[in-house]
């Protein structure tokens, strides 16, 4: 039985590997020499990252791929099985990981439901009961009918960064077809399009389904980006003006605050007025933001979300204090948190649906909330972007303002589709009714 093969998976690994190199089939990222690799199984719904080259065995009972670290004999795996669920996921899976242990003479240390890209899942933790020292901690997940088994096993366990990191770079790359994930076929390359002036009211779908929980914390990484910032006065509010703002660096960092882990992205920068700085702190897991500080000449501003409330105040000519009930809405915050969630995202064209965004200008007013219809109406090549010099594999994400009396607001965004998922670029309309002003975020490429 699978669990049973899996104890004797260390002494049968070079034999393994020498009977299924001839057989294995997969796609992965380039790589030279040894290093980390990408995967994605043959029929898999998913890709995973190992330390090295696994042996993949794509028409075993259970299509799986395995890699033993030739040193300490623990081993990482993944294998996938096509599942017949009935009941509602969370029971179908808690079932299957018991019939499992089960079979395999294994005791449930533990097990905690979690969701990976919106997808049900199950963490757990074996324990072997026929006097054994095997173990094994993993992760269930289930994409549609597929169930995904993501394992770190042996009689002695990598350490925590490697099993964590293991876990943590599992994807959603191929999800079935669903409302939201709609069968288009492969686009011709393209340039990025000029933005248009204004844009036309268009009504958002109340049915579209919110988003939240299909972000995919793990594809979000540390780093330092730079961007480049211009703003246009558009036509019909005098003479068109274009000027820079310079630049602005984004930084992200993990931290612990208080009792959550928490993602810190800090971003400062200089505009004709002077120096600004923004700083957002949100939940690790869910990538929901929590508080905001910001400082610019003559002004600052602090927001929280505190038991559903959001509360904070301004400084300066605009003074206010907020103390606005939010309940228990999944709220994004502007700007640099609202565009790195959606990078999560398991993007694909014809993909839909809904976010709630803090609204800065209605909070003074008791309005802090606005809903924005999110579309993909393009994955694929672009020319043109930052200072690439070659077409960039992207997704063009487009979010239109829910509005029922005033022009909506329109944001563009242009994210890779590969590697870190940098946001390469962001476009902001505001039609003429509402100021008439356009501002384009470009990241600066390193040449």
């Amino acid at each position: 039985m699978f669990f049973l093969s899996r104890r004797v998976a260390s002494s049968a690994c070079v034999s393994l590997s020498l009977s299924l190199l001839g057989g294995m089939a997969l796609a992965s990222e380039p790589t030279t020499g040894a290093g980390p690799r990408r995967i994605t199984p043959v029929g898999g719904m998913f890709s995973i990252e190992f330390p090295g080259e696994p042996t993949c065995d794509p028409k075993a009972e259970l299509p799986n791929c395995l890699y033993e670290d030739a040193t300490e004999g623990w081993i990482l795996q993944t294998s996938y099985s096509t599942a017949e669920v009935s009941g509602s996921p969370a029971e179908f899976l808690r079932k299957h990981l018991a019939a499992n242990a089960e079979e395999g003479q294994f005791r449930i240390d533990h097990q905690e439901a979690t969701q990976v890209g919106g997808f049900p899942a199950l963490d757990y933790r074996f324990e072997s009961n026929d006097g054994s020292e095997y173990l094994s901690v993993g992760r269930l997940v289930l994409i549609g009918t597929q169930l995904v088994d993501i394992e770190v096993g042996g009689d002695t366990l990598p350490d925590e960064d490697t099993t964590d990191h293991f876990l943590s770079a599992f994807r959603v790359e191929n999800p079935p077809a669903t409302p939201q994930a709609l069968a288009q076929p492969e686009p011709e390359p393209q340039r990025v399009p000029a933005v248009q002036a204004s844009p036309s009211v268009q009504a958002v779908p109340a049915a579209l389904p919110s988003l939240t929980a299909q972000f995919q914390a793990s594809l979000l990484k540390p780093g330092v980006l730079r961007y480049q910032r211009l703003q246009e006065k558009l036509p019909g509010e005098g003479m068109p003006s274009n000027f820079s703002v310079g630049t602005t660096q984004r930084t992200t960092q993990r931290k612990r605050d208080l009792k959550r882990d928490a993602l810190v992205i800090t971003e400062t920068g200089r505009t004709p007025a002077g120096k600004f700085e923004n700083r957002y702190w949100i939940d690790a897991k869910t990538l929901l933001p929590y508080r905001w500080t910001g400082k610019s000449p003559g002004a600052s501003m602090k927001l929280e979300v505190i038991e559903g409330t959001l509360r904070g105040e301004r400084t300066g000519a605009h003074a206010a204090k907020f103390d606005a009930p939010v309940g228990d809405t999944s709220l994004l915050f502007p700007g640099a948190p609202l565009e790195l969630a959606l990078s999560t995202l398991p993007l694909a064209r014809g993909f839909t649906g809904n976010v709630q965004v803090l609204d800065v200008e209605g909070l003074a007013n008791g309005k802090p909330l606005s809903t924005w219809r999110l579309s993909v109406p393009f994955a694929g090549p672009v020319a043109g972007l930052a200072n690439f010099k070659s077409d960039v594999a992207s997704y063009k994400v487009e979010l239109i303002e829910h509005t029922e009396d005033k022009e909506p607001r329109k944001i563009s965004l242009w994210i890779e589709s590969e590697k870190a998922r940098r946001v390469l670029q962001v476009e902001a309309l505001t039609p003429a009714s509402r100021g008439g002003d356009r501002s384009i975020q470009t990241l600066q490429a390193q040449r």
